[in-house]
């Protein structure tokens, strides 16, 4: 015999990229409930909440990393919701958690809540849309469709943020922080998602309320 025929189960398929993209973002969805605990609670809470929660991401992320063991068991849980990139680097979620955690540092709690649900809201809509009905396609893979639910969402999450906080947050600013999210995380650029969209639309928010004071 020239060769032998093994024979066996075959190896777990993949799933579908639609279905691997609803289960990460239905994480990004289910992360609103961190916005609406900074919405509630007094700013020393949120910060005993978020901050050992990001410091316990990185951690985690770091060993498993680092050291062979952690690795397996990290990645026999969650290595079908992982990109490729994600499995030997650190993963979005630790990007997030630290995103998160900054937000609450540096803005004022309107803009810090805001800047979560662009990335837990506007992101998951940019993905699910581009993913199921893109189109129009960059060079770089992302849909216009996409860009377009993105910023929907991202305009609506302001406007009503602003419209609650008292006047903090001045409707021009909660636009401007939207569609600077929405373009953050339309461009195809070297830093994760999780922090130029929840960093960078929270950042701009907070550079025009701070010209319009």
């Amino acid at each position: 015999m020239d060769g032998v025929i093994t024979v066996g189960p075959p190896p777990p398929a993949a799933p579908p990229p639609i279905r691997r993209e609803l289960a990460r973002k239905a994480f990004h969805v289910a992360s609103a409930s961190l916005p609406l605990l900074v919405w509630m609670s007094p700013h020393w809470l949120a910060l005993a909440v978020l901050l050992p929660t990001a410091a316990v991401a990185v951690v985690v992320d770091w060993t498993r990393l680092r050291f062979r063991t952690p690795r397996y068991w990290f990645l026999r849980y969650t290595r079908r919701m992982l990109r490729h990139h994600e499995r030997r680097r650190f993963a979005g979620a630790t990007y997030m958690a630290v995103a998160y955690a900054a937000a609450v540092v540096l803005f004022p709690k309107p803009i810090a809540v805001m800047a979560m649900l662009f990335n837990g809201f506007g992101d998951a809509a940019a993905a699910l849309v581009g993913k199921r009905f893109g189109r129009h396609r960059t060079a770089w893979g992302k849909s216009w469709e996409g860009f377009a639910a993105g910023l929907t969402v991202n305009l609506a999450v302001g406007l009503v943020i602003s419209s609650l906080s008292g006047g903090v947050l001045p409707a021009l600013a909660a636009v401007a922080g939207g569609t600077a999210a929405a373009v953050l995380e339309f461009l195809d650029l070297p830093v994760d998602d999780n922090v130029r969209v929840t960093l960078g639309g929270g950042g701009a928010a907070w550079l025009v309320a701070m010209l319009l004071a």
